[in-house]
């Protein structure tokens, strides 16, 4: 079960108009019609993606202390850099001593995060698990553009935002905590949405280090594939869409929202929209909803929760939750 979650969102608010002046192909309000965002949160230059993770924990760790965690889960799409693990570096800033390591499954790390620590405490390995995200994906959004074709390449990143999370896994008490958890690959569509620069592909080329990515045809793929499985994962629960009280999901516009309800059949005020204020946050969008409706107080102990992860690579996961 999710025993405590918390959120951080960096304090620096950044308006479609700043983006927008750096941009000539990009029409006063453009960006507004386009994804349906006005504000995104961007980290300060210095402010590390272990920093934002260790901003978000701090609090769970000052409700539960850090004797107990058993375990330290990094689950981001972004990381401090790419050797050693991340997780190494949240320990320290944590000050914690267990055994500590990173998931990196694009917008689906969190919730692989969450998937891998219940199957740790269900093994009996560990009581604790505490997984932590930090995403700066302000690195990774072209600062100017010089044409059209490249501003349609990078067009989706000017969505992105900034934050950090971090979830306290515990085994399940008293009916709350996981019911199932399903995990779907499609490898054939990676190329879809990349980030190409800093690995062996393209080790040394600095203008590969901006994302670039076809989401209409991500679009495509993932509507296709993740409704029959959305559906089959529900089934094989015994559950119905009528009866998840919350469904949370990652968000990349603002019609996330309609196109998961029609998807899933799940009615739309059941899913929480953060998209609007807070942009396309990779693997920290769903634990940001989920703090939202925990801290409005709409969120109880026994609902029926499901966890829609979408990701590029590429990747769906469903679980489900009593809460």
């Amino acid at each position: 079960m999710i025993k405590d979650l918390s959120v951080y969102l960096p304090d620096r608010i950044v308006s479609n108009e700043e983006i927008e002046a750096n941009h000539p192909g990009l029409p006063k309000g453009s960006l507004q019609r386009l994804f349906g965002l006005s504000t995104r949160h961007y980290a300060a230059p210095g402010e590390q993606v272990s920093d934002m993770a260790a901003r978000a924990a701090l609090p769970i760790l000052e409700r539960h202390g850090t004797a107990d965690i058993d375990f330290l889960i990094f689950a981001s799409a972004c990381s401090d850099l790419i050797e050693p693990a991340t997780a190494n570096i949240v320990q320290e800033k944590l000050g914690l001593a267990c055994p500590a390591m990173d998931i990196k499954n694009a917008c689906n790390s969190f919730t692989t995060g969450l998937m891998t620590a219940s199957q740790l405490i269900a093994s009996g390995m560990c009581r604790r698990v505490l997984v932590v995200n930090g995403e700066k994906l302000s690195d990774a959004v072209r600062p100017f553009t010089t044409d059209g074709q490249q501003l349609l390449q990078h067009l989706a990143a000017f969505s992105f935002g900034d934050a950090g999370a971090a979830a306290l896994v515990c085994a399940p008490d008293n009916g709350s905590g996981f019911v199932a958890q399903q995990f779907h690959t499609l490898g054939q569509h990676w190329r879809l949405c990349t980030i190409p620069g800093g690995g062996s592909l393209h080790p040394h080329d600095a203008d590969k280090l901006y994302f670039e990515g076809q989401t209409a045809q991500l679009k495509e793929v993932m509507t296709e594939a993740a409704a029959g499985f959305f559906h089959d994962c529900l089934s094989r629960a015994g559950w119905s869409p009528s009866d998840v009280k919350h469904l949370f999901t990652h968000q990349v516009s603002a019609d996330t929202i309609r196109l998961i309800s029609r998807m899933t059949q799940v009615s739309p005020e059941k899913v929480e929209d953060s998209f609007a204020e807070i942009g396309n946050t990779a693997a920290a969008s769903i634990p940001i909803v989920i703090h939202r409706r925990l801290t409005n107080g709409s969120l109880h102990r026994g609902d029926k929760v499901v966890l829609l992860g979408l990701a590029a690579g590429v990747s769906i996961s469903v679980q489900l939750l009593i809460w």
